[in-house]
């Protein structure tokens, strides 16, 4: 005698389960004038930080601030993913793996330590952006 089970169709709520609880949690929309100030705010912090860290760079005291290529790559990571994901706060995690690279680049470490530290920090503002597109992609559907 054999059994045969046939599988139920899969509703919506399993469906959006693939997302995960982090996405899901993160896709959660704000205001959209606080989500603008905001983004805007991340933006112009990021720039004052660039222009300090160019200054203090070309002035020769590189040492004295941030180093310039670490923030630059990360505020125009952390600024873009904040303009695209101004509606939602999904951005936080960029801004977090940003904030803790830029904090391993000037903090002295042994050279394996420093090397395995920023891949990390590196990794984790990019899986913030992922993140990030995949709760904004689920914040723009309908929720029933």
């Amino acid at each position: 005698m054999t059994t045969h089970i046939i599988a139920e169709p899969r509703t919506e709520n399993e469906i959006d389960d693939e997302h995960g609880g982090l996405v899901r949690s993160l896709s959660a929309t704000v205001p959209p004038m606080l989500g603008n100030l905001l983004a805007t705010l991340v933006v112009l912090v990021t720039l004052v930080l660039g222009v300090i860290s160019l200054v203090a760079t070309w002035s020769g005291n590189a040492e004295a601030f941030l180093p310039l290529f670490q923030m630059t790559v990360a505020g125009t990571v952390v600024s873009l993913n904040a303009l695209y994901a101004r509606r939602t706060f999904s951005y936080v995690i960029t801004l977090i793996g940003a904030i803790l690279w830029l904090w391993v680049s000037v903090t002295p470490f042994q050279p394996f330590f420093q090397v395995v530290l920023q891949a990390v920090t590196v990794t984790l503002m990019l899986a913030g952006v992922v993140f990030s597109l995949a709760a904004v992609s689920l914040s723009k559907k309908p929720r029933f």
